[in-house]
């Protein structure tokens, strides 16, 4: 007697137990059964392990909720049905649009799951607010699914859409020419984290950028910058990196970030390695702060008289209601301090009044600024505001997104026109301040080769890259500043916050990734 094949008579039986069960509730691939109400698998050895997986509370959960959805479409079919002009007409319209379960209610929960978990990383939602009853009610009753715990959801499905991004880059990514900018900062935890970025270059167009990695340093050196520039590489192309479609980096300038790309040179002879502008400068606008310290006071102390006084303030609102309050600079924010001249330079008489009808025995810092306007305080605002201020609307251009590289590098050269038309002595420190800055930037003067050549300027491209011209077409759009990565350290800290504290680093890292390239403006 011939043998009667296992699969089949398996297959068979898990088909049986399908129609016994109901195709609503359970469905199989003749291998595995799967309830699509709890959206998990289901032993079926036998008869009674069905059974007893019915016997659930929790299936007996989703079972009530579908016996709901369905009466609601029943009543939707019968009030269609009986507002119809004809009963034949109804009839045929009713029953032709009579919803069956929706997909996202008997397709595979997986995908239901990975969808939430990517919405709610996505979005900066703790996936712990699936602890809340009132969260979990509302999305139950509204998806007709049954909604994962938080541990599910962090152990099954965060790598799943952590991978499904990286395959977007990669897709994103392909064979064209890339930038990148990468960059270190420390957290909260005091860990060195590092950030890449990546993004394209076209020819016609403004590329689209990611967040590719995020990783943390045992300490920021060259050799670690440069180790982890190698491996954000092979994460982008594991089947092998190409080399010649890494066109330029931008880091700061930071001593051992040079270093790292100066060896990085030998394994991409075509990348050029640029500094960031803005960052640049800032530089030359702190070197202004440093020249001016009694402006630097006002400016410093002015913003602590407002902070926890609600009756200053009061104050100063109702005498000066259409005067917004003194700005509060930070120094690592580039260009804040001059917008904050600015801001006193223009008030200073209303500010001065101000400021000297408040008690000088309430608070140091008034005491402080009344000292001040006894000096050459106005004069010098006066003198950095027709000088100086015009390096911060510089920064905040250089700040925009898809800015052609030659207008770029134009809002640079006008910056350092207009400075080397100013006058004395502390200006002539501030022109040996900018010049410095661009001169030790060796990619400043590769990219202002590149920019007449793109521009129709006639000009020898003589440098030790190996770009060929048509490699050259690919600069139209090419970033000159590292705020990509400034705006990833923001998210990275947004996301880790005074309550969420407990992330594990690797969880941390696909949290970042998945909502930094989902929010992201390509």
């Amino acid at each position: 007697m011939p043998k009667v094949s296992t699969c089949s008579s398996r297959s068979a039986k898990l088909r049986s137990f399908v129609q016994e069960f109901g195709e609503k509730v359970f469905s199989t691939d003749g291998k595995i059964f799967y309830c699509k109400l709890c959206g998990v698998k289901v032993t079926a050895e036998k008869r009674f392990t069905v059974q007893q997986h019915c016997k659930t509370f929790k299936h007996g959960k989703c079972l009530s909720r579908l016996s709901t959805k369905d009466s609601r479409q029943s009543l939707l079919f019968k009030n269609s049905s009986t507002n119809s002009s004809s009963s034949s007409s109804s009839s045929s319209s009713s029953s032709s649009s009579s919803p069956s379960p929706s997909p996202s209610s008997t397709n595979n929960g997986s995908e239901f799951s990975k969808d939430l978990c990517q919405w709610m990383v996505s979005s900066n939602i703790p996936l712990e607010k699936l602890h809340n009853q009132h969260f979990r009610q509302f999305l139950e009753t509204y998806t007709s699914h049954p909604i994962p715990s938080e541990s599910t959801l962090r152990k099954n499905y965060l790598s799943t859409c952590y991978e499904d991004m990286l395959n977007k880059i990669r897709t994103s990514v392909a064979d064209n020419k890339i930038w990148v900018s990468l960059d270190e900062t420390s957290d909260v935890d005091g860990r060195y984290i590092a950030n890449v970025i990546v993004g394209t270059l076209k020819q016609d167009q403004p590329g689209e950028r990611f967040l590719l990695d995020c990783e943390v340093l045992e300490r920021a050196n060259h050799s670690t910058i440069a180790v982890l520039f190698d491996n954000s590489m092979k994460l982008l192309w594991p089947n092998g990196i190409q080399r010649n479609n890494v066109l330029l980096l931008v880091t700061d300038a930071a001593p051992y970030m040079k270093k790292a790309a100066k060896g990085l040179r030998i394994l991409y002879p075509k990348m050029v390695h640029i500094t960031c502008l803005a960052h640049a400068l800032h530089r030359v606008a702190e070197e202004v702060r440093g020249h001016f310290p009694d402006v630097d006071r006002l400016v410093s102390n002015g913003k602590k008289i407002f902070i926890k006084a609600p009756l200053r303030v009061q104050k100063f609102k109702q005498e000066a209601p259409l005067l917004p309050l003194p700005p509060q600079p930070v120094v690592t924010r580039w260009g804040t301090w001059l917008d904050a001249v600015a801001y006193y330079c223009e008030n200073y008489t209303a500010i001065e009044k101000m400021f000297n009808g408040f008690d000088s025995s309430e608070s140091t810092s008034i005491k402080a600024v009344k000292d001040l306007f006894s000096t050459t305080l106005a004069q010098n605002l006066a003198y950095i505001k027709s000088n100086f201020c015009s390096i911060s609307g510089a920064i905040t251009r250089l700040e925009f997104v898809g800015t052609e590289l030659c207008d770029a590098l134009d809002t640079v050269k006008s910056i350092e026109n207009e400075l080397n038309r100013t006058r004395g002595e502390i200006s002539d420190r501030i022109k040996t301040k900018i010049e410095s800055v661009l001169h030790r930037n060796a990619g400043y003067s590769t990219l202002c080769k590149i920019a007449d050549i793109l521009s129709g300027k006639l000009a020898t491209f003589e440098d030790d890259t190996e770009l060929s011209p048509n490699d050259l077409t690919f600069f139209k759009y090419a970033p000159v500043t590292s705020c990509d990565v400034e705006r990833s350290f923001s998210k990275y800290k947004t996301i880790l916050s005074d309550n969420r504290r407990s992330f594990k680093f690797e969880n941390l890292k696909m949290h970042v990734v998945i909502n930094c390239n989902c929010n992201s403006e390509n």
